[in-house]
């Protein structure tokens, strides 16, 4: 799959029913090639801000942090996590400066609820298609794994203060 197929698919799967966490992780996790038997059990509590209480990270957000960390996370304490910590962080920026803040609430208290819906189906589907991106982003040159793209768009500032 490509990055406008993870796109396409996160928008699917949230159409049919899914919500924000459960879609892009799903999607993602295909995306990679990855089983999704246990997606949106994984992503279940993260839908609509944290329980959807609309408070706290963004659900799209929470669910490619998940897929993230299964698709490319450590396996054991003796593993560095420098390499995910940095795609997550650059990804965590990307959102911030794409759509305002990494906060449910924030993102949605201007918006009407139809409004509301629509931008998180379209969030969705971009959030699931960078964290896509991300996972297949290798740096000229380097081997694979090597974080330092992901450490160096990490180190921009967005402006949103709440992260």
């Amino acid at each position: 799959m490509n990055s406008q197929e993870v796109d396409r698919r996160a928008v699917e799967l949230m159409e049919g029913g899914l919500h924000c966490a459960e879609a892009v992780l799903t999607a993602v996790l295909e995306g990679q090639g990855l089983p999704t038997d246990m997606a949106p059990r994984a992503a279940s509590a993260f839908g609509a801000g944290v329980g959807r209480s609309k408070k706290g990270l963004c659900g799209a957000l929470s669910g490619g942090l998940i897929a993230l960390g299964i698709a490319q996370g450590r396996d054991s304490s003796r593993e560095s996590w420098n390499d995910v910590a940095a795609k997550a962080d650059a990804v965590r920026q990307w959102f911030a400066g794409a759509f305002g803040c990494t906060r449910c609430e924030v993102v949605l208290e201007k918006l009407s609820p139809q409004e509301g819906n629509e931008l998180c189906i379209g969030l969705t589907g971009r959030t699931a298609a960078k964290f896509h991106e991300v996972l297949n982003a290798q740096a000229p040159g380097k081997a694979a794994g090597c974080c330092c793209t992901a450490q160096a768009a990490a180190r921009q500032e967005t402006g949103c203060a709440c992260g």
